[in-house]
């Protein structure tokens, strides 16, 4: 793909917003989540799940418009082993061990991945 159409563009410029939203989300959920859910720590991951399948929406448009680069594959393909990472929180039953699950391993998982396809969708959204 060489151009961006003008919605494309917008998409992608969305795309990015949510990547640093869900980081936001996640260190909100490891600061708030305690052995007491509140109201608000509840809807918070209901919104990060969310925003999750906005993300998974998103990549099915982007292996699309990038089929030649083989990297969107890769990184939609990491993108899987966050979510599958993701899953355990609802394996476990107390709020200690989602937090230490999101700590030690969804976010830096989802950091290290965030941060490799920001490199990746920069250069179309940086004009």
């Amino acid at each position: 793909m060489s151009e961006l159409t003008a919605e494309q563009h917008h998409v992608l410029k969305d795309y990015n917003e949510v990547l640093d939203t869900v980081s936001d989300t996640l260190e909100f959920l490891e600061t708030n989540l305690k052995e007491e859910v509140s109201d608000e720590v509840q809807q918070v991951f209901e919104d990060l799940l969310l925003a999750f399948e906005q993300l998974s929406v998103s990549h099915e448009q982007m292996i699309i418009w990038f089929e030649d680069k083989v990297e969107m594959s890769t990184l939609v393909a990491d993108y899987h082993e966050v979510i599958d990472l993701l899953k355990e929180w609802f394996v476990f039953e107390s709020n200690e061990e989602k937090r230490e699950l999101l700590f030690e391993k969804v976010t830096p998982a989802f950091e290290s991945w965030k941060d490799r396809m920001q490199l990746f969708v920069k250069p179309y959204i940086a004009h």
